[in-house]
């Protein structure tokens, strides 16, 4: 078992997190999977559903590999302290990849994404048929726009779609679906204050809808990277800037990582992505795509293949936002890599982190659990 012990905040009980594997994900004939970058992870029917991703399973990508999308469907059931694959019940529509998703009490709602054929606007509804043994895929209304890297959260029966990369730019669109309204339609809210992708979003669960973080997608082909944090009030329809996201004094660039709500005040991000390395690499993208001469271009690509090869994974802190004192804290470390394009949900009275990427090009079959307890 790993564990992670930090204090959470002053006259707090000393906590810790302990973290194990729960499950690897498998391939149909029963091997373990290479996993997926981008899958849904999402609770439906008191079952875990990680579906859709995308990985690279013969080469690298700078060795020349494909990326390949999925339309598989992995259950993950739990029975006393085991956890268990059940067998493929259905697929998804069509393969999707960095889509946003979220439970709800109507079911499972996913929506955006990309695949081979590019970006994607549809919008879909996923519900367990249990007399059948089965998922159930029901068309929603298509977004507004055809977005990737969004968020998805849900506030009650409304969903709400928070950012997300077009083509050439970042969306700062937010838009929500009420799941229950007759001939129902995606509508618009205020704009969030920055455009952004690759955010982390949650909710309370009744008004406060916050968006942690992300990056911003340019035409220049260098993404900005955001430290910022805001909430929107779904009530007064308003945006607040709240702290930047840091490790104490000095703020932090975070993107593509896990964050969950853990109680009534606070929400914690679980490992991600500083940005680091990611803005060497699309610089040298930049100057490869404007380089003339083919000796240079070599050496700038063999040079930028060295950050993916000697790259020494993700930003594994975690964060603790106290949202009672608009605070930041450093709590701790991931005592695993941190697996970033995968998203935390709560399960079981765990926190659960499936699948995901851990250095470029490279996923993780692991399904983390993790469970915060008082340390007596």
């Amino acid at each position: 078992m790993l564990t992670t012990t930090a204090v959470f905040a002053q006259k707090t009980p000393l906590q810790q997190i302990e973290w194990s594997v729960a499950a690897k994900l498998q391939n149909e004939d029963g091997s373990t999977s290479i996993g997926f970058a981008g899958a849904i992870n999402a609770v439906l029917a008191d079952q875990l559903i990680i579906a859709g991703g995308a990985n690279f399973p013969d080469k690298m990508p700078w060795e020349g590999g494909r990326k390949q999308y999925s339309k598989e469907i992995h259950i993950l059931e739990k029975s006393g302290l085991s956890f268990t694959w059940k067998k493929p019940a259905g697929q998804l529509p069509e393969a999707i990849a960095y889509c946003g998703n979220t439970s709800t009490k109507a079911g499972l709602v996913y929506a955006g994404g990309e695949n081979e054929q590019g970006l994607s606007d549809k919008a879909f509804l996923l519900n367990w048929n249990s007399s059948a043994d089965k998922i159930e895929v029901k068309p929603l209304p298509n977004l507004p726009l055809a977005l990737t890297n969004l968020a998805l959260t849900a506030i009650g029966k409304v969903v709400y779609a928070v950012g997300g990369d077009g083509l050439t730019h970042s969306s700062d669109a937010i838009f929500s679906l009420d799941l229950e309204a007759p001939a129902a339609q995606w509508k618009a809210h205020p704009n969030l204050p920055v455009s952004l992708a690759n955010a982390v979003v949650v909710t309370d669960g009744k008004t406060m809808i916050y968006v942690i973080g992300g990056r911003t997608k340019n035409p220049s082909g260098i993404s900005g990277l955001n430290s910022s944090t805001f909430v929107y009030d779904t009530l007064k329809q308003s945006w607040t800037r709240l702290a930047d996201i840091s490790e104490g004094e000095k703020s932090l660039n975070f993107s593509a990582g896990a964050g969950i709500m853990a109680g009534q005040d606070q929400i914690l991000l679980l490992g991600g992505d500083n940005g680091k390395v990611f803005h060497q690499i699309e610089t040298y993208l930049s100057k490869i795509s404007k380089c003339e001469d083919a000796t240079e271009r070599a050496s700038l690509t063999t040079e930028k293949n060295k950050l993916s090869t000697q790259h020494q994974g993700f930003y594994r802190g975690i964060l603790q936002y106290r949202i009672s004192t608009n605070t930041w804290t450093k709590i701790g470390e991931l005592p695993f890599p941190a697996q970033v394009t995968a998203s935390a949900v709560k399960w079981e009275g765990k926190m659960m982190l499936s699948s995901g990427e851990i250095k470029p090009g490279v996923r993780t079959p692991n399904i983390m659990s993790g469970k915060i307890t008082n340390k007596k």
